[in-house]
């Protein structure tokens, strides 16, 4: 993907928030490109790799970890490792959060340009046009 300014903006409001919320966000350079982004509930901290190998989009996968320290529930677990596959309990709710925050930051033209963009995982699709309508409805 091209970082073009808007998505320059986006990763910014992330950072931001980031910043603003007391958490603290690492950008790993050096890590292997199959270890996964990893947000660290106790301590507030977001290791985001910037080898990780995967078709999800970096500032998708940064809304997802972040979201763990925002919105999750703290006593569930202490670590929590991106998967674009975890679809039951806080890895779900972390997958919609991270879809609400990016909406809000930037809303879309439609939610199949959204999917693009993020590169977000097609299960995720119903969620992805339920939080596009919510957001079109307001």
């Amino acid at each position: 993907m091209i970082k073009d300014y808007l998505y320059m903006q986006i990763t910014s409001s992330l950072e931001s928030l980031a910043c603003n919320n007391d958490i603290t966000l690492v950008n790993a350079e050096d890590l292997s490109e199959n270890v996964p982004d990893t947000a660290l509930i106790n301590t507030r901290a977001v290791i985001m790799n910037k080898q990780f190998d995967i078709n999800v989009d970096y500032s998708y996968r940064l809304a997802h970890e972040l979201s763990h320290i925002l919105y999750g529930d703290h006593e569930a677990q202490a670590v929590y490792q991106f998967s674009e596959y975890g679809k039951r309990g806080e890895e779900l709710l972390a997958h919609r959060n991270a879809i609400r925050m990016l909406m809000a930051i930037e809303p879309p033209s439609n939610p199949f340009t959204f999917m693009s963009y993020y590169r977000v995982p097609s299960w995720l699709e119903n969620d992805v046009m339920r939080t596009y309508n919510e957001f079109k409805a307001v």
